[in-house]
């Protein structure tokens, strides 16, 4: 009789991810990372700056590494009862190991020690690893965006609530 495991269990955490505060010095790395996997939709270091520069002080950043290098990030802000996902980013070589799955989570838990009703994300329309992440996990969807990551690039704004 074979054992089926559902898939959020399917990806164990590799033992050897160490996760940390996200911290200036992931910079570099991290727009490497969004330029690999983004492209021009990708933040700038204008723009990691700008969202370090204005972030509350209810803001958590999030960073994930394997032998001492950056593999994954995660950001989310708390205003006004509701928690926003900024990012959650994982590089394409770790995905499907679990690691977007724990950042989530910690987000979540973060969340939920803010007291946060509600948290709120955005995911472009055929991102077809996040979203199931995200429905797995308690988000619905809630509306779209039309261009918001660009001309002709749609968002689903998802939510879950808390």
């Amino acid at each position: 009789q074979p054992i089926y495991v559902r898939k959020p269990d399917a990806y164990p955490l590799p033992a050897n991810v160490k996760f940390r505060e996200f911290t200036s010095i992931d910079l570099v790395t991290a727009i490497a990372m969004e330029k690999e996997i983004y492209g021009k939709a990708g933040w700038s270091a204008a723009q990691f700056k700008e969202e370090f520069a204005k972030a509350p002080k209810d803001a958590y950043y999030l960073a994930a590494e394997m032998n001492g290098k950056l593999i994954a990030y995660a950001g989310i802000f708390y205003v006004a009862d509701v928690a926003d996902v900024h990012t959650i980013t994982v590089a394409a070589e770790h995905r499907r190991k679990g690691i977007g799955r724990e950042l989530l989570k910690r987000l979540i838990d973060w969340a939920r020690t803010k007291k946060a009703e509600a948290i709120m994300l955005e995911v472009r329309v055929g991102n077809e690893e996040a979203l199931p992440l995200y429905t797995q996990n308690g988000f619905t969807e809630i509306s779209r965006r039309e261009n918001y990551y660009g001309p002709g690039l749609t968002a689903i704004i998802m939510r879950k609530e808390l």
